[in-house]
């Protein structure tokens, strides 16, 4: 049997349960030169890798249509349910955090669960998806920070999307090369006043009375003029802003209380995240009127950002600016996730094992850093140049030297959903597997197994929600436009590949193979 022990619990104390037929023996670790700072970051500071990836600021101002397409005046109902699956998610990943304390997080907990194979699997299609999602984000935040700019009156060259994210990409090493201390907390900082602005305008809309008052409607189907089905498809879309909340995971090598501090981290950014969310929409819902909502917001294709011309024009700069500003720490977040997840299979041998080194002095995983870097350029000039200027257009919001970088950023977005979902898919058929494979009461695994088939279903709901437009006009007459409907393609194209990949490690190194996940502490 393979081995797969992890190693000696920290903090003094064993882990809830034990890996069924798992050895006793301590595995062998990467040489010490070669690991990651151990036992720096606290719970603060994980909490806020977790919230920054999920863009909160950045989701509420612009992305909350997506599920208001379907869920009308009723979204702030379809994103607390969202809130509801994503705890389950959360769940699970908590349940395997506390076993196994490893910066590849869904990539490790997947081997322990399901085998090298579908570890493998999970790894590739979800950080691939996290890396695109990076290059995304930073794309988005140099495209708001034109906008800016443009509002301000600066020269020309600060006006362009792209010099913008060639410093965003300097800013990314700056932060994450030295001390991985100097990125979380300054992303707690700054993801905080983004949020503090957001529900400023929130409050603001909702003390105003909105368009007609404040109202329970908003939570109501019926009243608010939507069904519930419809409410369940916005869910689906609603569970998409909170892509991200999983990643405190990565950093468990680097936490000095990992068992504790990661699924507190897991768990407190969906809390956080979802009550924002349901503020914010709430306050959307009501600034246009519920029964209007259903109409104008989805047209605005937007969040609570146009209702800042409405209800505080004098926020209207300040949110473009948070925005921008949350997306640059959202792909800080996004790099930090996709390095570690690197970093985890480079020291396991199925990925070239230079990326499993760290530095000498900072104990960062700088081969990661450097090849993401240089994946975010590669992976944004992909986008743009295998596209039409046409299809830029038409998705940028017009012809302009600025329309690339939101092409970037819109298209990146929905091609990274599905694979970040499917990744869920098998983090959540891990913990079916996995409750099996623990020692311990039996009320206990089967609440293991409950929380695991829960979390399955909101996933596979999230893939539907991932891929619903790459299939359906998002208006009759409207088509469905070329770079929406390759994606199932790509995805299903990059599953494969990755497959093919993993299984010419497995017949180069059958014992590398066999020790995948095992090495971490």
């Amino acid at each position: 049997m393979r081995d797969t022990s992890v190693g000696g619990p920290a903090e003094g104390a064993e882990p809830p349960a034990k890996l069924a037929g798992v050895s006793e023996e301590p595995v062998a670790v990467m040489e010490h030169e070669n690991r990651l700072r151990k036992g720096v970051l606290t719970l603060p500071e994980t909490l806020a890798q977790s919230v920054t990836v999920m863009a909160p600021a950045m989701s509420g101002a612009f992305i909350t249509y997506l599920a208001a397409i379907k869920a009308g005046g009723a979204t702030p109902l379809a994103f607390f349910l969202a809130m509801l699956a994503c705890l389950f998610i959360g769940f699970v990943v908590s349940e395997f955090s506390l076993h196994l304390p490893s910066a590849g997080s869904l990539y490790t907990y997947t081997v322990h669960g399901l085998g090298s194979f579908w570890g493998y699997v999970t790894a590739w299609t979800y950080t691939g998806g996290l890396a695109l999602a990076g290059a995304a984000v930073l794309a988005g935040a140099g495209y708001f920070m034109s906008l800016v700019m443009s509002d301000l009156g600066a020269p020309t060259l600060l006006q362009r999307w792209w010099l913008w994210f060639a410093i965003g990409l300097i800013g990314w090493f700056l932060l994450s090369y030295y001390d991985i201390r100097i990125s979380t907390r300054s992303s707690l900082v700054f993801t905080s006043f983004g949020m503090a602005v957001l529900l400023l305008l929130a409050l603001i809309v909702i003390f105003k009375g909105g368009a007609h008052g404040n109202t329970v409607t908003a939570f109501n189907p019926g009243t608010a003029g939507v069904s519930w089905a419809a409410v369940i498809a916005g869910m689906a879309f609603g569970i998409l802003s909170f892509t991200g909340f999983e990643t405190a995971a990565v950093l468990a090598e680097e936490t000095k209380h990992p068992r504790k501090d990661i699924p507190r981290a897991v768990i407190g950014a969906v809390l956080i995240g979802g009550t924002f969310y349901v503020i914010v929409t709430y306050a959307t819902s009501v600034g246009y009127g519920v029964r209007e909502a259903t109409k104008l917001w989805p047209e605005s294709a937007s969040g609570i950002a146009p209702l800042a011309e409405r209800y505080a024009n004098y926020l209207t700069d300040w949110v473009l600016l948070v925005v921008a500003i949350d997306a640059f720490f959202c792909g800080l977040g996004l790099h930090n996730a996709v390095t570690r997840v690197l970093y985890a299979m480079g020291r396991d041998g199925v990925l070239p094992r230079v990326l499993g080194r760290t530095h000498h002095k900072y104990k960062s995983p700088y081969a990661a850093i450097f090849t993401y870097l240089v994946l975010t350029v590669v992976s944004t000039l992909a986008i743009i140049f295998f596209t039409t200027q046409a299809s830029r257009n038409a998705l940028g919001g017009g012809p302009g030297p600025n329309a690339a970088g939101l092409y970037v950023f819109t298209e990146g977005l929905t091609i990274i959903t599905p694979p970040i979902m499917l990744g869920y898919v098998l983090l959540s058929i891990a913990g079916i597997a996995f409750s099996g494979k623990t020692q311990g009461a039996r009320t206990l695994n089967a609440r293991h197994l409950t929380v695991s088939v829960v979390a399955l279903a909101a996933s596979i709901l999230a893939v539907y929600g991932g891929l619903y437009y790459s299939f359906t006009e998002v208006a009759p007459g409207a088509g469905i436009p070329t770079p929406f409907a390759v994606i199932p393609w790509l995805v299903l194209a990059w599953i494969v590949v990755g497959a093919v990949v993993g299984l010419s490690v497995r017949r180069r190194s059958p014992e590398t193979w066999q020790k995948m996940g095992a090495i971490f502490e």
